[in-house]
């Protein structure tokens, strides 16, 4: 069909018409609109309207709870396509956060400029998180790529939205007519193998690279020196060793580049081992890959250690760095909070760790209890004078050594620590820790 341009009107199947927008996104089957009038809605119009029985089948697919724009309705007048949610103020993944090309502008201001690490970690757990949701409940994606992710537009925000999900299919009888995008394709997918969740967790592992690392992770020295159109096919193939492979440096990334420069300040020791576990030996085994759990798991806990340059140049890392790599400045101590199972006389090794920021730190369900399902903060903290504000939600209570109810905690200070125990009806008690750690 001829893709119509903006103003064209279509109706839905429970009657509404509708006055097609801005295009935002386009690929092989189709092309995405905003709606006029209807700003937190958007339109796709498939290319071939006979996969609108494929559609159907998805709106039965069990989505509710995940960031997925799932189709509303189908559209049958005026174009074949599906309304579906999605808020108005975002915009794709690809870019500007994927450039295509390096040039001038691609330097440690930009990397700045278009987020910062805290909010490429922050997209890219919250788009694990969503891919982790829907393998929990048995489906693939099959198409995962860039150009199908939305993000917030507002780089205060870091909501994440997969959109196009024409190809999701139940693993318990897996169904695809396409191979998936070049460049985000996993091996086996290439040669034709059926989708599965492992095809898709590849697929994240190399998003989530490119996010960090602004190359990907089998472009290296030994790409550059194959020709254009094989070393693509090579790459999506897994012809080529991991450019960060412990055990073959001949795939390096170029040294003086600025993803060389960003593979050690990006990665955190966990993600540099998921890398290598995901792009070396998983890259041929998909068996022996880390799923998208583990990807969740792992990027959540790096975000959660990420800091704020002290002297204020607006550059985020890891808080074990001893300075800033934009500007130089002298890291100091961290407050951190410390998440442990069970009361204070009984715990255990700690189950979670989280930078205490300088305006308010979530703790979350997956902090205490590891439930990535569930959003709402248990409990706030924010700084006073002298120590730390707390803040329980729902019927949660917070109570000291001696059971009485506390909303205030001492700032640690050298060697202390401060406890209390956060009690949740229906949830095991946890012990809440605070304490001040100094850099590497």
């Amino acid at each position: 069909m001829t893709t119509p341009s903006d103003g064209t009107r279509v109706t839905d199947d429970a009657g509404v018409e509708f006055l097609l927008g801005k295009k935002i996104a386009e690929g092989a089957q189709g092309t995405v609109y905003r709606v006029a009038s209807y700003p937190d809605f958007a339109i796709k119009l498939l290319t071939r309207p006979q996969d609108l029985e494929r559609i159907e089948r998805v709106r039965r697919l069990p989505l509710d709870g995940l960031a997925v724009a799932s189709p509303i309705t189908l559209v049958r007048n005026g174009g074949a396509g599906y309304v579906m949610r999605l808020a108005n103020e975002m915009k794709p993944l690809r870019n500007p956060y994927l450039p295509r090309e390096f040039g001038p502008r691609e330097d440690a201001d930009w990397y700045l400029a278009t987020g910062g690490l805290r909010r490429r970690l922050a997209i890219s757990a919250n788009l694990a998180s969503t891919v982790a949701g829907l393998h929990a409940r048995g489906l693939a994606y099959v198409d995962l790529n860039p150009g199908n992710v939305m993000v917030s537009e507002d780089l205060t925000r870091d909501a994440t939205w997969l959109i196009d999900t024409d190809n999701l299919t139940s693993m318990t009888e897996p169904s695809w007519d396409i191979v998936g995008f070049p460049g985000y394709v996993a091996p086996e997918r290439k040669r034709r193998s059926p989708p599965t969740t492992l095809a898709d967790a590849y697929s994240l592992g190399i998003i989530v690279f490119r996010m960090l690392v602004l190359s990907h992770p089998l472009m290296g020295a030994a790409t550059f020196g194959t020709e254009g159109k094989t070393a693509d096919l090579g790459i999506d193939l897994g012809q080529f060793p991991y450019v960060d492979d412990p055990d073959d440096d001949t795939n390096r990334l170029l040294p003086s580049s600025l993803p060389a420069g960003l593979l050690s300040l990006a990665l955190s020791g966990r993600l540099r081992r998921l890398c290598q576990r995901t792009f070396g030996a998983g890259r041929l085994t998909p068996l022996s890959r880390p799923g998208s759990s583990r990807w969740r798991e792992v990027l959540f806990t790096a975000l959660d250690n990420v800091i704020e340059c002290p002297r204020g140049c607006g550059w985020t890392y890891y808080r074990l760095m001893s300075n800033c790599p934009k500007c130089n400045g002298r890291t100091g101590p961290t407050t951190m909070l410390t998440v442990y199972p069970g009361r204070p006389e009984t715990m255990l090794s700690a189950r979670d760790s989280l930078v205490v920021a300088e305006s308010v730190t979530s703790v979350l369900p997956r902090h205490l209890w590891g439930r990535y399902d569930e959003a709402d903060a248990i409990l706030t903290v924010r700084p006073v004078t002298d120590g730390y504000e707390l803040t329980a939600h729902g019927e949660t209570v917070i109570t000291n050594a001696t059971g009485q109810r506390v909303t205030r905690m001492a700032k640690p200070v050298g060697n202390q620590v401060s406890r209390v125990l956060l009690s949740t009806p229906g949830r095991p008690d946890r012990t809440i820790a605070l304490r001040s750690v100094p850099t590497a």
